[in-house]
């Protein structure tokens, strides 16, 4: 990691997107609700071990460096030279209680058993340590290699629970207004690349659905909370201790 800058670390449309990317609004969450965490967490605490499960290309460590000791990332696919780690995530090949934050990031989603990856995280986390999770309420299908799961906020607090974490927030990056916009993006994109003459539309279509979207989410902040009633949260993102 040390051979790349942090002004050039891949996939900075993960932590900065871009409106005219369907998943605009998906990602824009994700990001946002990471620097939330990290901001409630980690102000003041360095040298820390942080293990990112299903870490891809490792997206978000820019924002971990100014914390970090250490940072592993493990994946069940071999797709990225910043892979450090080849395995599932219910079967996690680090020692027990080895990381002081533990991200799962649009990952819990595409697992075989999601109460055995919350196990795991429960052993490999240090006492006193967090567990970064963020997963999908209502959101389109995208099997990567599958995608199996969608949660309530209740059904993922008790997820955690049962998988021994005493202490469990969660709330919502995006509100329910994006929540039901957000699959707009994602059908108007598919429709719009079917011929040249759509691909011609399909940017400013993107933006247009991204900004409205947006705007409308900022705009009605309390539909993010995770107590009401009726909700269409389209991701939850969970803080978690032992």
């Amino acid at each position: 990691m040390k051979d790349q800058t942090l002004d050039t670390w891949p996939y900075p449309e993960r932590r900065y997107p871009k409106p005219d990317n369907p998943d605009y609004l998906g990602s824009k969450g994700l990001s946002l609700g990471l620097q939330t965490a990290i901001a409630l967490e980690l102000t003041d605490k360095r040298d820390l071990n942080v293990l990112d499960v299903g870490c891809g290309q490792k997206p978000f460590y820019p924002f971990f460096q100014p914390f970090t000791k250490s940072y592993i990332g493990t994946d069940i696919l071999p797709d990225s030279p910043l892979v450090d780690i080849v395995c599932p995530a219910e079967h996690l090949e680090i020692e027990d209680q080895w990381a002081d934050v533990v991200l799962c990031l649009a990952v819990l989603e595409h697992v075989d058993d999601p109460a055995q990856c919350v196990r795991e995280f429960y052993r490999v986390v240090k006492p006193g340590g967090v567990i970064f999770a963020l997963t999908h309420g209502c959101f389109p299908w995208h099997p990567y290699p599958q995608d199996h799961w969608r949660w309530t906020q209740t059904g993922l607090q008790l997820l955690f629970q049962s998988g021994g974490f005493a202490n469990v927030n969660i709330f919502a990056p995006l509100g329910s207004l994006a929540g039901a916009i957000l699959p707009m993006g994602y059908y108007f994109y598919d429709w719009a690349s079917r011929t040249r003459l759509k691909r011609l539309f399909r940017r400013s279509l993107m933006i247009l659905i991204n900004r409205v979207g947006e705007t409308l989410d900022k705009r009605t902040p309390e539909l993010h909370d995770v107590n009401r009633h009726v909700t269409f949260l389209p991701e939850l993102f969970v803080i978690a201790k032992p």
